[in-house]
């Protein structure tokens, strides 16, 4: 107990800390606005400034319509590019013993009476998170006479988990527009990444669903407040086979996905989503060739809340589902999340996941976020009792920005881990990070 309130203490003080600068943080700087002059709006995942770290999806009308700041034209054609991205340091600190050292990856923390929890924490200093992105825009003309607009979306980092592969480049984003049509990778569109917290931890509580995707994606209005988007994905499932059948899992058919986003004027919106998807294992003749339907309803949502001259906001998101536990990231860690193969057929694990936040402006220069994140799912008798079966997590960080591209802070994390066998094991983190925007 006396070290649990040790770290609450350590955490207190560096939060007052910050708050002494924000007086100075008003005169040297004032945090990018978005559409209301005197209303600051909350950051979306990784934004923990008013600064959108993660490019919005555009097509269609809005690619032509929206305004391209800070872009430059490619001298002998009409397409004009704008480079992006930030340099982050991170600096962490474990209190107990975390399987990923740069992400606070809740499915790898060490349960009570395991070999790795006798290592207890430690220090890890990195800057892999930081990233380039290079968007490149145009528009032509059909015969008709009728504008589109094309583009092109790339975005790398240097987030490899591996420490064999800790400076390698990575590619996060590459996409191309034509209209509406988007081809390439990018977020899964049953999630909604603008609704995650807004957590310094680059794994945000592992509260997303799905991750990023190579896919082919039509998306359209309908009306001035609506979106709707239907996609092929690429399939990617996790079936455990705990007695070492021969065989493996086959992907046959890419996922259905398709999601409609209602969207506010004052910012607030609400986000509904579909995935469905084909199980299959093919095996020798002794062992059942099987294919099954798994699918996973999403529901998620950003409700904002003017406060003075600032605008705070409560992001929610839920999923439930039969055989999609690989796509949800906190369950995914050991590979056995979506369904089991037995000599019986196949099995697929029910789950489910929510999470939630707030974001709330202290000043102009000063905002916290407070996030939980839970996720479950049912297995059977025939998985293995070290097989993931829960997982949850809590955030709550305080950053400053005295500049409207730099930002800085402080975020405590707490998680838990628990085995199908009922045995638990909690963590705690202390991270602290600085961040350079390139625009």
């Amino acid at each position: 107990m006396k070290s649990y309130l040790h770290k609450i203490k350590w955490l207190l003080s560096a939060m007052l800390l910050l708050n002494n600068f924000s007086s100075f943080a008003q005169i040297t700087g004032e945090p990018i606005v978005t559409d209301r002059p005197d209303t600051i709006r909350s950051g979306v995942q990784g934004s923990i400034n008013p600064i959108n770290d993660n490019n919005e999806v555009l097509s269609g009308i809005q690619l032509l319509d929206q305004n391209f700041p800070g872009s430059l034209p490619l001298f002998g054609s009409n397409v004009r590019m704008r480079i992006g991205g930030y340099v982050k340091g991170d600096f962490i600190h474990d209190f107990d013993y975390v399987g990923d050292r740069y992400e606070f990856a809740t499915g790898s923390i060490a349960v009570e009476g395991s070999p790795e929890r006798e290592l207890g924490g430690v220090t890890t200093f990195h800057s892999k998170q930081s990233r380039v992105n290079f968007d490149l825009r145009s528009q032509a003309t059909w015969k008709n006479g009728k504008d589109f607009p094309m583009q092109v979306f790339v975005e790398f980092d240097w987030f490899f988990d591996s420490d064999a592969m800790r400076y390698n480049t990575r590619l996060r984003l590459a996409y191309g527009v034509i209209g509406r049509l988007l081809v390439g990778r990018s977020w899964t569109n049953a999630g909604d990444l603008s609704t995650l917290p807004g957590t310094i931890d680059f794994a945000a509580g592992d509260a997303l669903y799905g991750g990023r995707t190579t896919q082919i994606r039509f998306q359209d209005r309908l009306g001035d407040n609506f979106t709707y988007v239907v996609a092929l994905e690429e399939a990617g499932v996790q079936i455990d086979n705990p007695n070492n059948l021969e065989g493996s899992y086959r992907a046959q058919l890419p996922n259905l996905v398709g999601n409609i986003k209602y969207k506010a004027n004052n910012g607030s919106s609400f986000q509904l989503g579909l995935d469905i998807f084909s199980l299959n294992w093919r095996g020798p003749s002794n062992v059942p060739n099987v294919t099954k339907t798994g699918y996973a309803i999403t529901g998620s949502g950003r409700f904002t809340l003017k406060t003075s001259n600032y605008q705070d906001a409560f992001v929610y998101g839920a999923g439930l589902g039969k055989g999609q536990g690989g796509r949800i990231i906190a369950l995914s860690w050991d590979g056995r999340a979506s369904g089991v193969i037995t000599a019986n057929g196949l099995d697929l694990n029910p789950a489910w996941f929510a999470y939630g936040g707030y974001n709330h402006y202290w000043n102009k220069s000063l905002n916290s976020t407070i996030s939980t994140a839970w996720t479950e799912t049912d297995m059977t008798d025939d998985q293995l009792d070290s097989t993931i079966r829960k997982a949850g997590s809590f955030h709550a960080n305080l950053i400053w920005f005295p500049y409207p591209l730099i930002s800085t802070g402080i975020e405590y994390m707490w998680g838990l881990r628990e085995n199908k066998n009922g045995i638990q094991g909690a963590a705690s983190r202390v991270q602290f990070m600085m961040k350079f925007k390139f625009n």
